[in-house]
């Protein structure tokens, strides 16, 4: 079973993400502009037009991703009406990235924003906020939108940078061994995957993988192919540090197989690796336990 554990690992399909996380922030400033971003977000979803409005000041200036220009909270008022007659139903997400006082009653304020329509539609946008300390409040001064930038397929698959380099899992019983080397595609548009087992010192099968960005379907798919002519390709789902690839895949003989192979994240040298579901021709096959494959060491 170890033997068929190691051998199965040409058909899995690797992913994990790691984001850099800002230094915690707990300036009052910082509490009170989040504050105001989720009371901002739940006058949106009650499209209370003089709720949202009376976040800015009076004297406040608002700037669309299109370039039009609202001057005045009663200008800025007849937009925000506008907006929402033409999203009705659609939820408001702000998602704040840096808030840095400017002076004692000034703050300015960049991140994100996401609308979701009734049918799962979004849209997203860019913004800076200058916040002005009115009367004890904190008011929006100034808004700019600006268009998020399309994402590509590098920017899709950047999580992904920690695992360029070698991998390895073997078993001194058996004398058996797979090595991992992932790469970068040119450009950077797909990373790629050379796999090689050994038994003895001996190749004694080797594959290939590579993971993509759909632009069709919208989500990071794989395919792989080993030396005998077998192959296999299928999507991915992610959830917190485990990333689950259901796969269909054609034996070298013309078997039809199926397989949900998962891998979960321990840390950046190492993770688990065990494969479910698993069929051929449609009869059930044993499940894969879980296997651990680390970071090969340098020599």
């Amino acid at each position: 079973m170890k033997i068929l554990a190691l051998i199965a690992l040409l058909h899995a399909a690797i992913l994990s993400a790691v984001f850099a996380q800002a230094p915690a922030d707990n300036s009052p400033e910082k509490a009170a502009v989040v504050a105001n971003d989720k009371a901002y977000e739940a006058a949106y979803a009650k499209a209370d037009v003089k709720a949202l409005a009376d976040f800015f000041s009076e004297d406040a200036d608002y700037m669309t991703e299109e370039g039009r220009t609202y001057s005045g909270r009663d200008q800025i008022a007849a937009a925000i009406r506008a907006g929402l007659m033409a999203n009705r139903g659609s939820k408001l997400t702000i998602n704040p990235e840096t808030v840095r006082a400017l002076g004692p009653e000034s703050v300015l304020e960049k991140g994100s924003t996401t609308v979701t329509s009734k049918n799962g539609e979004t849209n997203s946008s860019l913004y800076t906020v200058i916040h002005v300390k009115k009367d004890g409040k904190w008011k929006i001064n100034q808004l700019i939108e600006s268009p998020m930038a399309a994402l590509t397929p590098r920017d899709r698959l950047a999580e992904l940078a920690w695992l360029i380099g070698d991998w390895e899992e073997a078993d001194k019983s058996t004398d058996l061994s797979v090595r991992s080397l992932y790469a970068w595609s040119r450009g950077g548009n797909f990373l790629t995957r050379s796999i090689t087992v050994k038994h003895g010192g001996e190749v004694t099968l080797e594959g290939w993988q590579i993971i993509g960005w759909d632009p069709i379907d919208e989500r990071l798919r794989f395919w792989t192919f080993d030396g005998e002519g077998g192959f296999a390709d299928g999507y991915i789902t992610h959830e917190g540090e485990r990333w689950l690839f259901r796969e269909t895949g054609v034996t070298p003989e013309g078997g039809r197989t199926t397989a949900d192979n998962t891998i979960s994240k321990v840390s950046n040298d190492r993770f688990t690796w065990d494969s479910t579901n698993r069929t051929l021709d449609g009869d059930p096959r044993p499940n894969i336990g879980r296997i651990e494959i680390n970071r090969a060491k340098r020599n």
